[in-house]
């Protein structure tokens, strides 16, 4: 009976949690007291289970306090606010103000409902309740969170209408102060140089909050700048999850773009965060489009937020910095590829290729699959359209610690274009194991050939030694990571030929070794962003940076044109010339005009990297030295 009873108490342990929430996890409190409830719950709520923490606080209401108690409801408030049902958390502390007036913990109630309603994007009835609980709190901290949220809510635009009522109605001296700061910002936002200073003239720093006075500086300095009507431009990117790299640095190069030309920004960026989430993405997406006073959205990052962003509206200009999509500026003309697609990129190095560099005889050495294989397509497409067929095409799909087969039938073809006299010698009598290219040793060890000193005349084994040049020109773009294996292998086959690559093989750690750097002398990249800044364990995403930076500076150029509404934006999108940055530049062009059609063409020469031009199709516009 024990042993029964015992594995009973076990099942019963088990299957408890779940019982609890079939019975939507209604909490049975002992007899141990308040208190002990009380820090139970507490306990919950720290740890991050705001449901679990909901209904402890709940059933202390119910069982322990019959709803008299101010501190469980207002932690009931916080466990539903912290889930996300801010309908509900609304009423629990509009219950809670109503029901315990003059309550000790009254300012964290009223806190809590400025948050509710900011989060519900009612900004102005937010900053309306933080300025009246702001002169009620004596806590040094808690003032310094409320003045926070205040900048929040004046940054991200209060009805001005009611700001002048509101000025009206305070009686305050400090919260009259952060009123006119607040009229002030709407006055620059809108490029109204008069009303600026006719609210901030003859105002003092001290007779602002220390909280503002920063804030008070800025617009002060603003007067003596040109003014703009600041158009608003939501950033939305996964700033955390797993694809917040990209997006950190981006942003990183943006920050850095506004912070070195202050005086002449006509723009402002408001960052939302997609959590890396599709969903999350979807939602905010949705309210933003809802914003009238957002002029256009910088973002998203990733493919499926990007294709959720096309299709959420069309009356909005989406920005976005760099996808591999393609097909997709052709469908949405509101969407503006900002960096070349990566079939605009492969279309250019054909047209680079033939036209620019009068090369015909093509071979391609190139991944088997994914975004590469894709690529690849795209390029020999072009590559058909201007009138060529490659002379060799090899693929690989695994890790390419030893594509021998493959170089040996691209130098088997280069081979039989040799004139006819030459064509006897059989080249392909050797085996290479492309693993000792990783080490730097003599060519005559890989193919086992006799002294130099007593021989002349070619045979059959030695043939390998002859450089052929045959073949003019070898496309050979790289996965991440691929340069140690593939770059170590091309010296081996002694192809005389102009290597084409792409950004991965801009590991200069990698590239400037003695085994491959030497080898590839002359080799043409091209790219969307023109810098030596490699993608490497140190620098993974070193050309988001670039390119948060410089297209940074493009919106701002489009801004400083336009009058802050989206029709103006996108008017001014679609009008662009040309954008030429520090490291990249944009000119927009298509069906619809709102693709990038400029790529970067770079060149690789003694351990260094240098910009050849920029190239659009029609003409290569080559960098002064």
């Amino acid at each position: 009976m024990e042993l029964q009873l015992r594995s009973f108490q076990k099942v019963l342990a088990v299957c408890l949690p779940f019982i609890f929430q079939s019975l939507d996890a209604i909490i049975t409190l002992d007899s141990l007291g308040y208190r002990v409830h009380f820090q139970q719950a507490l306990e919950q709520y720290n740890h991050s289970r705001f449901r679990l923490a909901e209904d402890y606080f709940h059933a202390i209401l119910i069982q322990d306090r019959d709803y008299t108690d101010p501190a469980a409801q207002l932690m009931l408030a916080k466990s539903q606010y912290r889930q996300g049902d801010l309908n509900q958390a609304l009423r629990t502390c509009k219950s809670y103000l109503s029901s315990y007036p003059g309550s000790p913990y009254e300012i964290h109630a009223q806190i809590l409902m400025g948050d509710i309603l900011l989060k519900q994007g009612q900004i102005t009835s937010a900053f309306k309740r933080y300025l009246q609980i702001r002169s009620m709190s004596t806590d040094s901290i808690q003032l310094h969170g409320i003045d926070e949220r205040i900048l929040n809510c004046i940054a991200n635009d209060i009805d001005p209408h009611r700001l002048e009522g509101l000025l009206f109605q305070e009686q305050d001296g400090s919260n009259r102060a952060i009123l006119n700061l607040a009229r002030a910002y709407a006055s620059w936002k809108n490029g109204n140089r008069y009303d600026l200073e006719l609210i901030l003239g003859g105002r003092m720093y001290s007779e602002f909050p220390p909280g503002f006075q920063a804030f008070f500086q800025s617009l002060s300095q603003a007067m003596n700048r040109k003014f703009f009507n600041q158009s608003t431009i939501a950033v939305v990117l996964p700033i955390t999850g797993p694809n917040s790299g990209k997006s950190l640095s981006y942003l990183l190069g943006l920050s850095e773009f506004i912070d070195e030309n202050i005086t002449q920004i006509a723009v402002r960026f408001i960052v939302f965060d997609t959590e890396s989430n599709d969903v999350k993405a979807l939602e905010i997406l949705r309210k933003i489009s809802l914003n009238r006073t957002i002029t256009g959205i910088l973002g998203p990052m990733t493919d499926s937020q990007i294709l959720i962003a096309s299709g959420t509206t069309s009356s909005l200009p989406i920005l976005i910095p760099k996808t591999g999509l393609t097909g997709l500026a052709e469908i949405s003309d509101n969407v503006f590829f900002l960096s070349p697609t990566d079939r605009t990129i492969a279309q250019r190095t054909a047209q680079l290729l033939i036209q620019e560099m009068g090369l015909e005889q093509i071979a391609i050495l190139s991944p088997g699959d994914g975004h590469f294989l894709q690529m690849t397509k795209f390029f020999i497409s072009e590559l058909n359209q201007l009138g060529i067929e490659p002379i060799a095409l090899e693929w690989y799909h695994d890790k390419p610690e030893n594509i021998a087969r493959q170089f040996k039938s691209i130098r088997q073809k280069a081979w039989a274009l040799m004139p006819e006299e030459d064509s006897s010698v059989d080249m392909m009598d050797m085996t290479i194991d492309s693993l000792e290219g990783l080490f730097d040793v003599d060519v005559d060890d890989f193919f086992n050939l006799p002294d130099r000193e007593r021989t002349e005349t070619m045979s059959k084994r030695d043939s390998a030694k002859i450089f052929l040049n045959t073949i003019q020109a070898l496309y050979l773009p790289l996965r991440v990571g691929e340069l140690t294996y593939v770059g170590t292998q091309v010296p081996l086959y002694n192809l005389d030929a102009v290597i084409i690559g792409n950004e991965n093989w801009l590991d200069m750690d990698v590239l400037n070794q003695d085994v491959i750097g030497p080898h590839v002398q002359g080799m043409r990249i091209i790219s969307d962003v023109h810098s030596s800044m490699m993608i490497n364990e140190k620098l993974q995403f070193s050309n988001y940076y670039s390119l948060g930076f410089d297209q940074g500076d493009f919106i701002n150029s489009i801004c400083s044109i336009s009058n802050g509404t989206r029709r103006s934006f996108y008017q001014n999108m679609k009008r662009q010339v040309y954008f030429g940055g520090r490291t990249t530049s944009i000119q927009l062009g298509g069906k619809n005009k709102n693709s990038n059609q400029s790529v970067q063409v770079l060149e690789y020469r003694n351990k260094s990297i240098r910009s050849v031009g920029v190239f659009n199709g029609d003409s290569l516009q080559v960098t002064l030295p």
